[in-house]
Order: structure tokens, then sequence, then C-alpha cells
């Protein structure tokens, strides 16, 4: 049940941070504080890693709702809420996890959130480099600026998707780290289909979290490196040898 609702307060500190909704933080810092009370009443109150990750990621997530209508704070709320996405991820490395082959289930969301993953970062991703080239383009040249798409409508539609993808990525992410931990001892190694789509997590993740104040060469450097690391992932590392159950 803990790691449920560790997967649940991942999942719903993800689309928070891409939606700005307090009621996802809520949700996900609720699912941390549970989690961690229930492993409290298992093992005993703050006696293990998980807890102390839970408890500290369930108030620092508090702690960024209450700043989420504070436009100034735009900054620290995110790097709050992406500190408890981290801490959320190192309690499913340390939290107890069934062995054994992939259930069904966590086989069709790992699966399915990173095939989801794909599909919308491409989107996005493609999307945010066109914006902020237009951005460029406005600054410097504004009259060729009128021969691109609208800057703000190639925004509108990075945000719809680079949201959406990156909380499939996060799902993906989540719930392979969680089953690699029982399968293979360890949620992640030096393999480098695991290393590159950490690395992608990564980086789009500084991208949310800096958009605000990216200038335009930032923007296309975090979306590329992200998106670049992603397709390593998916296209290079299997052939460089992996110990994902599919190779794939």
């Amino acid at each position: 049940m803990a790691l449920f609702l560790t997967l649940l307060g991942l999942s719903g500190l993800a689309l928070g941070l891409v939606l700005s909704r307090p009621f996802l933080l809520g949700l996900g810092a609720g699912a941390y504080l549970l989690a961690a009370f229930l492993e409290a009443l298992r093992q005993g109150p703050l006696v293990a890693p998980a807890q102390m990750a839970l408890f500290l990621g369930g108030l620092l997530v508090m702690r960024a709702e209450s700043l989420l209508n504070r436009p100034r704070f735009a900054s620290l709320w995110r790097y709050l809420v992406l500190t408890g996405l981290v801490l959320g991820l190192f309690a499913l490395r340390v939290l107890p996890h069934p062995t054994g082959s992939l259930p069904l289930g966590l086989t069709l969301l790992h699966a399915g959130s990173f095939l989801l993953a794909y599909l919308a970062l491409t989107v996005g991703v493609g999307a945010g480099v066109l914006a902020a080239l237009q951005d460029r383009r406005l600054k410097e040249d504004p009259a060729r600026a009128l021969l691109a798409p609208p800057f703000w409508s190639l925004k509108r539609l990075a945000r719809g998707y680079l949201g959406p993808g990156y909380l499939a990525l996060t799902l993906g992410l989540g719930s392979g780290m969680a089953w690699a931990w029982g399968y293979f001892g360890s949620p992640i190694s030096l393999d480098p289909k695991e290393l590159g789509t950490l690395l992608a997590w990564v980086f789009f993740s500084l991208y949310l979290v800096l958009e605000g104040r990216l200038s335009p060469r930032g923007a296309l450097a975090f979306l590329l490196l992200g998106y670049g690391f992603l397709l390593f992932a998916l296209l290079l590392a299997p052939l460089l040898g992996s110990r994902h159950p599919s190779a794939l």
C-alpha cells in the first residue's frame, strides 16, 4: 500500500508541477504523508529512511502549495515540488518491493506511460523549440518573425503536450525503479537505458522549474538535451546492451 501511495504522490506532484493546481499538490502531499504513516505503523515511527523522505517530501509540498498563488515565488514553489519528487523517487528505492516478474498492471502502466511520454514529448519539444526560435526572432528580427507561426500559439501547444509527457515520463520512470529494486536489487544502475531516461527526466524537470526565467537559448538547451537523452534511451541504448527485460 505504501508503494502504491508513493506512486500516487509522484503522479500528483508531477501533474501539479505542470498544471499549477493546488488540489494536485495536496493530493501528492497527502499520499506521501499517508504512506509515511503506514510505514511508521509497520516498522515504528521515524526508523526508516523511506519514512523520513516521505514525511519531508509531504511537508515541503504543503509549503509549496501555500506559495502557489504568489507569482513572484513561482521558482521557489517549483523547486520545493521538484525536491518532493526526488524524495519520492528515493522512497521508492528503499520501500519494500514485490519480487519476481513484472505484474501485468505494472507492465501496462510502465510501458503505456513511456509510449505516451514519447508521443507527447515529441510534439511538445518540437513546438517548444519553434517557440524559442520565434522568441529570438521577435527580439532580433521582427520582420522575419512575421513569416513564422505565432509565438504564443507555439507556446500553448508546447505546454499542452509537455505537461502530459512529463507526467507520463515520471510515471514510467517511477514504476520502473520500483520494480527494478525488487527484481535486480537496485532501482537504477549504470545501464545506458536507465541513465538516459533519468537524465531526460532531470532536464525536463529543470526546464519546467526554470521556464519563466530561461532565455531562448537556455530553453532550447534544456529541451534538446532532455529529448536527446530520451531518444538515446529508446533507440541507441538497446544496441549498447541493457538489463531491461525486453531489451527495448
